[in-house]
């Protein structure tokens, strides 16, 4: 089967690479996702394991869309009715210099030959299924939603701060810092815990989809001893090793979050949790050896405007020859070192930032 695997703006060679080390050859990547053909297990891994997804989509149709009864006909003739019999549709159009270009009349049109195409309908609509159409130049492709709501849902964030960083964004953080496992990890601005979370996470191999559901475990076609295996096979490739990670915040409801975020997960005591202010930040213990910084520090929505300045040159500041890590930021009025920082354009959400990090060589 062909899949079309999405995530952030920008990470899109970075999923390339994850999906390599899956033993996947993915293709045609672009910024916000890569294709990769795969079987029933490919799927059920990219879910179970993908640390920088969004959502894994199937295609289900594809080809050329010039008129409404070629896009009718394509969709009809699609393998959804085999996939499930679920009638609950929400559909996602869109369409880009093509000849059919009202998305209305096109969602109208695929909903349709959708529902004609289900020969069994179930009792039991609880959910609803998503799928994506996009038609290109004249060719359509539909897609259908294996994952539910979004990979970076993890299961274990029961409450966030006021600029929460997604656990898949965080988690790029940590791999395009290149963290090695067994040095410290600090994150000075740790707000819900997300970057020391997805640390942890990534260090002890833990399979981040591990602790929720997802939508093809609804597929007529699902697997369950095929799932049941590899949801064992990853339980016995956790790594029960220490780790120095340690999370900071000024406000103690803040740390509080975190320490339930990490608790969810049983990561309570692996974490190194600490009530302080970024000024108070003492990293002269690290100094003699290499340590990596990763944090997402304020940069408008959380602190005053005027302060800003003075803040980043502080964090700036402390970095030294032992340190790595990086910085998301969309704050450009101060800069770190460019001879020792590289940037990294990046998205968080809506915002655009910049990710300073430095690399050991």
């Amino acid at each position: 089967m062909k899949l079309l695997v999405s995530c952030p703006a920008g990470l899109g060679s970075l999923l390339s690479s994850e999906l390599k080390r899956l033993q996947l050859k993915p293709f045609n990547t672009f910024s916000k996702g890569s294709w990769v053909e795969t079987d029933l297990e490919g799927l059920y891994r990219i879910n179970l394991w993908s640390r920088l997804a969004n959502k894994v989509y199937i295609q289900i149709a594809n080809g050329e869309t010039k008129n409404f009864d070629q896009l009718f006909g394509i969709i009809k003739k699609s393998d959804y009715g085999q996939r499930t019999s679920n009638s609950n549709i929400s559909l996602k159009v869109t369409s880009h210099h093509s000849q059919l270009s009202a998305q209305r009349a096109i969602q109208s049109v695929a909903h349709k030959a959708l529902l004609e195409g289900i020969t069994h309908f179930s009792k039991e609509q609880e959910y609803t299924e998503e799928l994506l159409l996009l038609i290109e130049k004249d060719q359509a492709t539909l897609l259908l939603n294996s994952s539910g709501p979004s990979l970076h849902q993890r299961g274990y964030r029961t409450q966030t701060g006021l600029a929460p960083l997604k656990e898949n964004l965080a988690a790029a953080l940590v791999l395009l810092s290149s963290w090695k496992f067994k040095s410290p990890l600090i994150d000075p601005f740790c707000g819900s815990g997300t970057i020391a979370i997805e640390a942890l996470l990534l260090a002890k191999n833990i399979a981040p989809g591990s602790h929720r559901n997802f939508a093809f475990e609804k597929f007529s076609r699902f697997d369950q001893h095929l799932w049941n295996k590899l949801k064992e096979e990853a339980k016995s490739r956790i790594f029960d090793g220490n780790y120095q990670i340690y999370a900071s915040d000024m406000d103690p409801h803040m740390i509080r979050i975190a320490k339930d975020n990490a608790r969810s997960r049983g990561l309570e005591n692996d974490i190194h949790f600490e009530i302080k202010r970024f000024q108070k930040s003492d990293f002269s213990a690290f100094s003699s050896d290499d340590h990596w910084i990763i944090s997402n520090p304020p940069y408008g929505k959380r602190i005053v405007a005027s302060d800003l300045k003075s803040l980043y040159e502080e964090i700036y500041s402390s970095f030294d020859e032992k340190s790595f890590g990086g910085i998301i930021t969309s704050f450009d009025q101060v800069k770190p070192n460019s001879e020792k920082r590289s940037a990294k354009p990046i998205f968080n959400g809506e915002d655009k930032c910049t990710f300073w990090t430095r690399k050991l060589n």
